[in-house]
């Protein structure tokens, strides 16, 4: 009797270092699938962010010239506003772009600043050599409903600068 028992230890080992493992995999694709969603959700908002703001820096371009261009930082807002919304499904409110059905962020876009920026201002990874603007945001790629908490995100903060482009034809 007292053999059978220790010829089972190594079955009972083996089952537990099995169901570890499968455990572990299991675990380890779960977390694998919600970080690829949660980059692919930041990659296509950044592409619609800079879209957007592109859009936007456009519009307000009052002369179509790329130099000493008088731009109009209002129209550029409020086009980028709703650029940006249409883009995402969502609505804009005080500075804040609300998830609406269908929409894939699980809480509020939060727009951090809308800025024009002149030649020799600072931009990210350098210095503006023309007109444009500047926006920041901070994007929710991934979120829980947590108990006696509520709900938390994982967040990715975003910046874009836009230049200001002639829409004049070369003669």
């Amino acid at each position: 009797m007292r053999h059978l028992a220790k010829e089972e230890d190594g079955f009972i080992t083996i089952f537990l270092l099995v169901t570890t493992l499968i455990v572990m995999l299991s675990l380890m694709t779960m977390v694998a699938g919600v970080a690829l969603g949660a980059h692919k959700l930041a990659t296509a908002t950044y592409m619609w962010f800079g879209e957007a703001l592109n859009f936007s820096t456009n519009t307000a371009n009052i002369t179509g010239m790329a130099e000493n261009t008088p731009v109009n930082t209002d129209i550029a807002m409020k086009n980028f506003i709703s650029a940006f919304a249409r883009m995402t499904n969502t609505t804009f409110t005080g500075n804040q772009f609300n998830s609406g059905p269908g929409s894939p962020y699980p809480g509020p876009i939060t727009l951090n600043s809308f800025t024009r920026v002149n030649p020799g201002d600072p931009i990210p990874y350098g210095t503006a050599r023309q007109p444009g603007f500047m926006a920041s945001i901070t994007v929710p790629v991934w979120g829980k409903s947590l108990p006696f908490i509520g709900p938390q995100y994982v967040t990715v903060p975003m910046k874009y600068f836009a230049p200001v482009k002639s829409t004049q034809l070369m003669r």
